[in-house]
């Protein structure tokens, strides 16, 4: 039997066709906290000129922004980092700087998004997540390089469940749908998404957004650099 397809899947945007707008924007914040920790915990390039303090705002103003503030601060963080040289250069970015590239341009599309965030600009977000995830995983087989943590990783995909298992990805591709899984399920069953995320239950999703992305980061750092 063939694989399922794990970027246009039913069963996964089942759920945010429930949702309401309120809550696919708390979708949008966990998808994009699983893509923090390359923003926070790799350097970028310094020919870039991002200052990593404009990139702390950017992200503490996104997540107010999508968590239901009206203000514009979101944006002006946006227009502060677009200045940047990054945004005038040809690149060619190794691997660690490709999401870096993305995970910025996420932020960009969940600017755009604010305030409607249709089920399509949702599904774009989410889906950038998961072909991350499964670029990483092409990247970890193709690499001669040994990277911590292989046993582990391939003891998880021995033993995830079933469903998760049916799309035949690999470990951070598995790993990120089963956390998307998790927060789209206390999402939908939350009627506040305000009060979820100030819950323990939201912070502990955060937390394992979290955790999910410090991981990518170990793998990123491992690989050799140019």
């Amino acid at each position: 039997m063939s694989p399922v397809d794990w970027r246009f899947d039913d069963v996964l945007t089942a759920e945010i066709r429930r949702m309401d707008r309120a809550q696919r924007h708390k979708v949008v914040l966990f998808a994009l906290r699983r893509l923090q920790a390359p923003l926070t915990d790799i350097s970028m390039p310094e020919e870039w000129g991002v200052d990593p303090a404009e990139v702390e705002v950017l992200l503490r103003q996104g997540a107010s922004r999508l968590d239901g503030e009206t203000d514009n601060s979101f944006q002006q963080a946006l227009d502060w980092l677009s200045q940047a040289p990054l945004f005038g250069l040809e690149l060619d970015p190794e691997i660690a700087e490709s999401f870096q590239l993305e995970a910025l341009g996420g932020w960009m599309m969940a600017s755009e998004a604010v305030g409607e965030m249709s089920e399509g600009q949702t599904d774009t977000i989410i889906v950038l997540t998961r072909e991350l995830a499964d670029y990483l995983d092409r990247c970890l087989n193709d690499t001669l390089t040994v990277v911590a943590g292989d046993e582990d990783r391939e003891r998880y995909l021995a033993n995830v469940a079933v469903p998760l298992r049916a799309y035949g990805l690999g470990y951070f591709a598995t790993r990120n749908l089963e956390v998307e899984g998790q927060c789209h399920e206390a999402i939908v069953a939350t009627t506040d998404g305000t009060e979820l995320l100030n819950s323990a239950t939201g912070r502990d999703l955060l937390a394992l957004c979290d955790e999910y992305s410090r991981e990518m980061v170990s793998v990123l750092k491992a690989f050799p650099s140019d």
